[in-house]
């Protein structure tokens, strides 16, 4: 199993020093990295850890992302249900509940409400539901009135979201039964093991456990190809730094015209990734998730940026803009 992992927290700007991967230098005297031994059999198990890191994040954004911390004061500060919890009007706090899910302008999936003493006075919303969040409702003096479960995701919009992100086949389960999937049939109870084969194909499965709604959890099931051959030949941090590179790349396709989009991707990247993704034009910087970023990028390579190292990955969908991820060596 995989934890959840969180971005990056490098801060704004430094000088830098470079040497390539390949082991070219890239300043006046800089020593040159020794060749990585090739990944090999690790290839497989170095993507299926990079595609949950970022399905890890996926998750992780939805339980404290700016959507959802706005939809956590829509809940904690709707006066028609503090005032109906107020008065013990059940049936009116259950109308505010309906109304909160329901609302044209905001997005909750499902919303439970119970009152002071713990008693359960609307629960509203879809019945496959992840990431829960918890939350306490009081008066404007501080008094308890209840308490909430809210989330802004539902099993199925979870898959979407990797699909859009990663692109391997997932099955989200929930106590063992098959609830939602994308990319493939999968077995409609809960497969077990280090591989799966779906459609005649065979995949590195990898498991990862998130909240259920109101709680327990679920199991999310990745699906991970087989690598290409030529990828058994790097090195496993360069397999590592290209399937984050790749997700990067899926996501660039979603933002239309990106040209015009590009900080709103610069903060989906960061967040899905970790990396710390800046975009230039030459030494013009067009958008940033950490303010400028390192004075000079090359293309690829490593970078040493706020003390420590960084590998970068790098493409250009939109010339003469380039994108550069810096990604955590350690990762």
């Amino acid at each position: 199993m995989h934890g959840v992992f969180g971005g990056s927290g490098a801060a704004a700007r430094v000088t830098i020093a470079c040497a390539l991967l390949a082991g070219a230098a890239c300043g006046a005297g800089a020593a040159r990295a020794q060749p990585a031994a090739v990944c090999g059999s690790a290839t497989a198990s170095t993507l299926a850890t990079a595609d949950a890191m970022v399905l890890g994040n996926i998750y992780h954004n939805e339980l404290t992302g700016t959507e959802t911390q706005t939809d956590l004061g829509h809940v904690r500060y709707d006066p028609v249900l503090l005032a109906a919890l107020a008065d013990g009007d059940s049936a009116g706090a259950a109308k505010a509940v309906s109304r909160l899910v329901y609302h044209h302008f905001w997005h909750i999936v499902r919303l439970r409400v119970l009152d002071a003493s713990g008693r359960l006075v609307a629960d509203v919303g879809g019945p496959n539901v992840i990431a829960p969040v918890s939350g306490l409702l009081r008066s404007a003096t501080g008094a308890p009135l209840g308490s909430f479960v809210m989330s802004v995701q539902d099993d199925v919009g979870f898959t979407k979201l990797e699909d859009r992100a990663v692109g391997d086949p997932i099955g989200i389960y929930s106590g063992g039964r098959l609830v939602a999937e994308v990319g493939a049939v999968f077995p409609k109870s809960e497969p077990a093991g280090a591989s799966l084969t779906l459609g005649g194909v065979r995949y590195l499965s990898e498991s990862l456990t998130f909240g259920a709604f109101p709680a327990g959890t679920l199991d999310a099931v990745l699906a991970v190809p087989a690598p290409a051959g030529a990828l058994t030949r790097q090195s496993c941090l360069a397999v590592s730094v290209g399937e984050i590179g790749r997700v990067a790349e899926r996501l660039a396709l979603r933002f239309h015209p990106l040209a015009t989009n590009y900080p709103n991707f610069v903060e989906v990247v960061h967040s899905e990734t970790g990396a710390v993704v800046v975009v230039r034009i030459g030494l013009r910087e067009v958008a940033g998730s950490e303010g400028l970023g390192p004075a000079t990028l090359p293309r690829s390579g490593i970078v040493n940026y706020e003390r420590r190292n960084w590998s970068v990955f790098s493409f250009a969908p939109t010339p003469p803009a380039r994108i550069y991820l810096l990604i955590p060596t350690g990762m």
